[in-house]
């Protein structure tokens, strides 16, 4: 069992989904398989204590007490190994089922019903005081120091069960949807835990009988499957260790909880003083909050407020500085309204009318200098398929209704049709064309994207599309309607309380902030530059959860089922022959692909092969590796030979010996289950050539180091560590270069856990 080395690795697991619910869940995994405490050959053995029982209940049995159980049925095969000195053995063996309570009528006893049950290990049961007589019948008997599970679903599958204690009276009675033993001679707290385990209640799901909602798990399921028991002397041990490791547990909660909350403070300060900017300290706030984001987002609601807080920038003036030199606003908002003059002589458009202009004041927000306000009705053309949905087919024209219209984005999903006899009928109040505005006026409200669609489609369902006038940046015009800004005032104008909904004749009058035109562009540029950022770090962040769920599940694996021993001598030797054996024909494997592939099979894989790991030219370097080189000649393992290519670089080729089949099946031993792995990464790196192989493997570093400091680096922050804090031979790689094999590790799931080894020689690593 590998605890220790889990508790190590805990700070990089911490923010793993349910990473503390899955702990607590290996600790009593562990427990009952006899991997959490040691054994000591002083304990008396679990069949001595099994016959103390057994002599016990005849004592009952022969003294009235207790009645004779019947005969239990054949026993199952035992499950998993338990470690020797321990007995399979079967709930109703070591105790009592379903024992009754004889007492006086007036005697106070306690009421337990199923809210006061807890699913938490180490949590108490609650209680209720009744006099005995009020509760003695109907109800599920228990004492003092009893054990109950709760058989009903979803009780059983949240793992209700608990030791009855501090009970008035020393007994009670409770929810009838309980099974209770009473244990002979052993720790009721272990018992308890092999009820929590995840091994007794997923094997007793499927055991689980009764109609859907009233699902129990039958009697003899929880009388009768195989329970380990362990030496008395060492149910204390394993008690009191559970109990230390939950408390740990507790800890850990409780720092994550903290810590989570110290990233939500510092995220919100630093966005709430970009959304309520100070002319004078806007730049620094700004910079600070670009640079400091990145560490503090670990949740995908916190980007998505960054992303809010972009666009609430952008309509706000705020994204990028004004220019003095910009046609004003007002020169657009006339020109605009010239078009749409035109428009009504040139169509005769009974839905052209004319408008009034809002006023400044009438949007809630100060204007910055050349901009101007305008309303929807002035700004746009309003294109309105709401109300009946035309007939649909299973092929044909597209239907693009309110449910493909997504905030910010045209989802062709879910694909509707129509007929093309039922679009010619349908589409006489105009087409939307490529650039225009769709925007959803009820379920749900406010939704708005462009049109990308350039092929004939029908529109239908509380949708309408937005086509402008004039020469307009309508992905402006989309980014300001997504913002907070636009958004409330779209729905203080709308109706319903379930399904908010808004009518064309309130949407009409409300006044957009309108740009120079120049100045939208700007503003579209930097929006789209500061939103692929959010997407780098969205992406990070589904990368860096990734990585600490495989690193715990990883952890999980060895400490439950650890790899068998090998006794080799000289493990890295023989990795290092199983992958020449594997790869000395290619033509493109040298020494740095060589070594690449041993770095790989440290850091990704972990196995421990002694590596040194240098941030060189051609680092990851391990100079030992020239070392290695001679001494599989002298054992005849394999040979190298050195070639000078045109270019002037040497190159190193591996011709196998007598002794590399020997060697890599000792490789094979050292990869054990690792190997599939491994020969998956050879398969995948195999073909690519030598400096392809050095970017992954560079990459794959810095973002390791990363992860083994504590941080979750986003790509823009790993391609800077390369090019600035590695060699200056690393900047030979562009960072599209770089960027775009960062997709392809991610593609190949070739992405770094935060296993050792780190590599050395480097500078200060800046987030």
């Amino acid at each position: 069992m590998n605890a220790e080395g889990l508790l190590a690795h805990y700070a990089r697991i911490a923010d793993a989904p349910d990473a503390i619910v899955r702990l607590r869940r290996f600790v009593l995994d562990l427990a009952v398989r006899g991997k959490l405490v040691a054994q000591e050959s002083g304990d008396e053995p679990a069949a001595k204590l099994l016959e103390r029982i057994t002599a016990e209940k005849t004592r009952l049995i022969q003294a009235g007490t207790i009645r004779k159980a019947k005969p239990a049925p054949p026993s199952e095969e035992a499950p998993f190994a338990i470690p020797s000195g321990w007995a399979w053995s079967q709930i109703a063996e070591i105790g009592i089922l379903s024992p009754r309570n004889d007492a006086a009528d007036d005697m106070q006893a306690s009421f337990v019903p199923m809210n006061l049950i807890s699913a938490e290990y180490g949590k108490p049961n609650g209680h209720e005081v009744r006099l005995w007589r009020e509760i003695k019948r109907g109800y599920t008997h228990f004492s003092e120091g009893d054990v109950g599970l709760a058989k009903i679903t979803p009780c059983f599958e949240n793992g209700k069960s608990t030791v009855f204690r501090n009970l008035a009276g020393k007994l009670g009675s409770g929810t009838t949807e309980l099974h209770v033993v009473r244990p002979l001679l052993i720790n009721p707290d272990y018992v308890l835990v092999f009820l929590k385990s995840p091994h007794f209640i997923e094997s007793g799901i499927p055991r689980m009988t009764g109609t859907a909602g009233q699902k129990r798990v039958p009697t003899d399921y929880f009388a009768y499957s195989p329970f380990p028991l362990p030496p008395l002397a060492e149910q204390q041990r394993i008690v009191a260790k559970v109990d230390e490791l939950m408390a740990l547990c507790d800890q850990l909660e409780a720092a994550r909880a903290q810590r989570e909350a110290t990233r939500d403070r510092l995220a919100a300060a630093s966005l709430a003083r970009l959304n309520t900017p100070d002319p004078d300290t806007f730049p620094a706030d700004a910079r600070f909050a670009l640079d400091a984001l990145p560490a503090l987002t670990t949740r995908p609601d916190q980007i998505k407020q960054l992303r809010q807080t972009i666009l609430n920038l952008a309509v706000r003036g705020k994204l990028v500085p004004q220019d003095a030199t910009d046609e004003p606003a007002s020169e657009f908002v006339k020109a605009i309204a010239k078009a749409k003059v035109e428009a009504k002589l040139n169509t005769g458009d009974a839905r052209i009318k004319a408008a009034p202009d809002p006023m400044p004041e009438d949007i809630r927000m100060p204007l910055p200098q050349g901009w101007s306000v305008q309303s929807f009705e002035n700004l746009f053309l309003f294109i309105d398929y709401r109300g009946n949905t035309p007939t649909k087919t299973s092929a044909g024209i597209p239907l693009i209704t309110a449910k493909n219209i997504r905030m910010g984005f045209l989802s062709r999903e879910p694909r509707e049709f129509v007929s093309k006899g039922t679009f010619e009928k349908w589409m006489t109040r105009g087409f939307p064309k490529q650039g225009d505005i769709f925007f959803t006026t009820e379920a749900p409200l406010g939704n708005v994207c462009l049109n990308n669609i350039d092929e004939p489609f029908a529109m239908a369902q509380r949708a309408i599309c937005l086509q402008p006038y004039g020469n307009a940046d309508t992905k402006f015009m989309m980014f300001s309607l997504m913002s907070d800004l636009m958004q409330l005032s779209i729905e203080e104008q709308s109706t319903g309380m379930t399904a908010k909904g808004i009518k064309a004749s309130k949407l009409k009058p409300l006044p957009l902030p309108v740009p120079p035109l120049a100045e939208q562009r700007r503003i579209v540029a930097k929006v789209d530059e500061l939103m692929a950022l959010c997407d780098q770090l969205e992406a990070s962040l589904t990368t860096g959860e990734t990585t600490r769920s495989r690193l715990l599940d990883a952890l999980l694996h060895e400490a439950l089922a650890p790899a068998p021993t090998v006794n080799i001598a000289e493990p890295r030797a023989a990795v290092s022959g199983y992958v020449v054996s594997r790869l000395a024909s290619r033509r493109n494997f040298g020494r740095t692909a060589h070594m690449k592939h041993l770095y790989l099979a440290e850091s990704r894989l972990g196995l421990k092969l002694g590596g040194r790991y240098m941030r060189q030219a051609a680092g990851p370097l391990d100079t030992d590796i020239y070392a290695l080189e001679k001494q599989a000649e002298l054992a005849g393992w394999y040979t190298h030979s050195v070639e000078t290519l045109p270019s002037g670089h040497e190159k190193v080729s591996y011709v196998p010996g007598k002794g590399i089949k020997a060697l890599a099946e000792e490789g094979v031993a050292v990869l054990g289950d690792s190997r599939a792995e491994m020969d998956r990464l050879i398969d995948l790196m195999g073909g690519l050539n030598t400096e392809q192989v050095e970017i992954i493997a560079t990459l794959f570093a810095a973002w390791n180091d990363a992860l083994l400091d504590g941080h979750t680096p986003h790509d823009g922050w790993i391609v800077k560590e390369v090019r600035e804090h590695w060699h200056a031979s690393k900047q030979r790689f562009a960072p599209a270069e770089l960027h775009k094999w960062l997709g392809w590790m991610r593609h190949n799931d070739v992405v770094p856990l935060g296993l050792p080894p780190r590599t050395m020689q480097q500078t200060t690593m800046e987030f």
